[in-house]
């Protein structure tokens, strides 16, 4: 390489320092969006990661202009080529800040479709301002680079060191630092520093919790009592939308009976015996949906009555459910037992943040061991329990989730499978045994429950006390014929449709078969046992049960990084990375002409809605 080609590179290089300098400029807005940035080990990660990811994102126009050259050897042609990809790079940054201010999702394949797609008229409406501004803001990035390129000619010329060795150097040591402690926050749920993941653009900081744990670098006793915390407001997140108001002077019991992975068409005679006898008490909903597809956004949006795309704001700031607030507040009793852990998901730091003293894990080797601790642990507080105080309760049963029942149980589905072999199912795979032993682990499920509505009978608390029998997500079995199995694939039916049903002494048996959600069970219990007043919509994605139904044309089910829209005919994934796909209810392919993207445009208002606008 001759003396001319290396001022050249080095000219670029130059060119990649000035723009490293705007595109910090531009990306400090990503820092307004972070919940806490307190404490010095905060704000060493923040210094470290944001050098070293915008320096590398910054880098890529200049790797591939040096790659250029070194190919075409023509000084020209790289630069245009490096002034378009650096603008590119200045404008796209910009943007996204702008896209995520409003809607908290970074630009995407689905977002550029809806800007600049079929009908996006229709989604986003842009002023004459807005128009000459991002033309304006175009131009003078344009002409920013070229007068980078002049003045890094200049400045070559006169200083041959320029340090780039170093420079390079710095960056990945601040990379490699900065990775190191995330991946010791990610193990350690230290939301200040793991915050950054959904905040910073194109960010996939390194996880390595087996090796932390086996470093001895994980505090088991203090994410066991979740002490690992920082006490910080939220500057971002406005939940709920205005101070709640209640007034209840019948406080009545309410209990949430949830069975892990129980599909719909499984409440039944057959398969739950104790349950179908009696939902002939209860108000049934026979068109459920779970607000997701697993347990974490199931779970989630069960209690807070909104979408689990905010589990991870929620979770690092342990921001608890008005619910449980309110409950709280009105000097419920708490009887919280849960089969399979509360800390993975960390339901302990969100859904019961705020409640102490409760059991994260159960004892036994197997969920139906777990299932029946969690039972006579049940059994005994209620005979103990002070009677001049309402309880809360809630029982999360894990069996079927395991397919697992006691060895001695007497199946009533056979023949069923000795054991299940997950490696086994493929589109081949005839599910018919596997059925059979699930509906089992659902029956010995029941037979469990069965219990705990005769123990509330014979101590006559059935008359003072709610109980919702529902599930956090369904279960598929290959029902679609597209290699699905059990569940968090997919958002047909078969793994968010779910039974539900409420009962109260007070209130006539019906079956309701209008769509019903998980965001309806939330804020139907504060306003009419926990006595609040302010509207649904203050606090929940919801409605009241008990109120006439309002017609639904979509809603959004799924979790932080992935979910769907759900039409009566028709299901929009977003995946990850941002891409849309449409399928049928069956999941069979449409389509791109099939896409809403005035309701795809609604949903990202609708997500954001309990976000402070910046």
């Amino acid at each position: 390489m001759n003396l001319k080609d290396k001022f050249f590179l080095k000219q670029l290089f130059i060119v990649l320092g000035f723009n490293f300098i705007i595109l910090l400029f531009i990306a400090k807005k990503y820092l307004s969006f972070l919940e806490s940035s307190e404490g010095f080990l905060t704000k060493f990660y923040l210094i470290a990661t944001t050098f070293s990811h915008f320096f590398i994102i910054n880098a890529l126009p200049f790797l591939l202009s040096c790659l250029l050259f070194l190919i075409v050897r023509r000084t020209v042609v790289t630069a245009i080529f490096n002034i378009l990809l650096s603008s590119i790079l200045l404008i796209y940054i910009q943007l996204d800040t702008i896209v995520f201010g409003q809607f908290r999702y970074h630009i995407s394949p689905m977002v550029l479709k809806m800007v600049f797609g079929k009908r996006s008229g229709d989604i986003f409406q842009f002023s004459t301002e807005n128009i000459l501004f991002g033309v304006g803001f175009v131009f003078l990035i344009l002409l920013l680079q070229i007068f980078f390129h002049f003045l890094a000619k200049k400045i070559v010329a006169k200083k041959q060191n320029l340090g780039i060795k170093p420079i390079f150097i710095t960056a990945i040591c601040c990379l490699l630092i900065g990775n190191s402690i995330y991946a010791w926050s990610d193990a350690n749920y230290f939301g200040p520093i793991t915050q950054t993941k959904e905040v910073f653009p194109i960010y996939f900081p390194l996880t390595a919790d087996n090796l932390m744990l086996k470093l001895g670098l994980v505090d088991l006793e203090k994410n066991k009592n979740k002490s690992i915390s920082t006490d910080f407001n939220s500057n971002t997140i406005k939940y709920p939308l205005k101070s709640i108001v209640s007034e209840n002077s019948s406080k009545k019991n309410i209990l949430y009976i949830v069975i892990d992975t129980w599909r719909y068409d499984c409440m039944n005679a057959a398969t739950t015996p104790n349950i179908y006898e009696f939902s002939k008490k209860s108000m049934v909903y026979n068109n459920h949906m779970s607000g997701s597809n697993m347990t974490t956004g199931g779970i989630f949006s069960l209690f807070y009555g909104i979408p689990a795309t905010y589990f991870y704001n929620f979770t690092s700031q342990e921001i608890p459910p008005v619910m449980m607030t309110e409950l709280q507040k009105q000097n419920y009793q708490f009887e919280i037992f849960s089969s399979s852990t509360l800390e993975n998901p960390p339901f302990n730091r969100n859904v019961f943040a705020k409640i102490n003293n409760i059991p994260l894990f159960t004892e036994g080797d197997s969920p139906s061991e777990r299932d029946k601790n969690i039972n006579n642990l049940w059994l005994s507080e209620i005979e103990k329990r002070d009677p001049k105080k309402p309880f809360f309760g809630f029982l999360f049963y894990d069996s079927a989730h395991g397919f697992d029942y006691p060895k001695n149980y007497n199946k009533p589905f056979s023949p069923d499978l000795d054991e299940v072999n997950y490696l086994d199912f493929d589109d081949d795979y005839n599910p018919k045994l596997l059925i059979n032993r699930y509906k089992n682990a659902i029956h010995y499920v029941d037979d469990l429950i069965g219990k705990v509505i005769k123990q509330l009978e014979d101590k006559n608390l059935l008359e003072n006390t709610i109980i919702v029998i529902t599930s956090d997500h369904g279960q598929e079995f290959n029902d679609s014929k597209k290699g699905y199995w059990q569940h968090g694939g997919n958002f047909s039916d078969y793994q968010i449709r779910v039974p539900m049903l409420i009962y109260d002494a007070t209130k006539s048996p019906k079956t309701e078969t209008n769509l019903t959600l998980h965001y309806d069970i939330a804020p139907t219990i504060l306003k009419n046992y926990l006595g609040v007043q302010n509207q649904s919509s203050e606090f929940s994605y919801g409605q009241d049960l008990f109120e006439p139904f309002q017609k639904r044309d979509y809603f959004i089910c799924g979790y932080n990084q992935k979910y769907s829209i759900i039409e009566k005919n028709k299901i929009t994934n977003i995946s990850p990375s941002g891409t849309l796909d449409v399928t049928d209810k069956k999941l069979n392919k449409l389509s791109d002409d099939n896409i809403n993207y005035n309701t795809v445009g609604e949903s990202l208002k609708s997500v954001s809605k309990f976000y402070k606008k910046k």
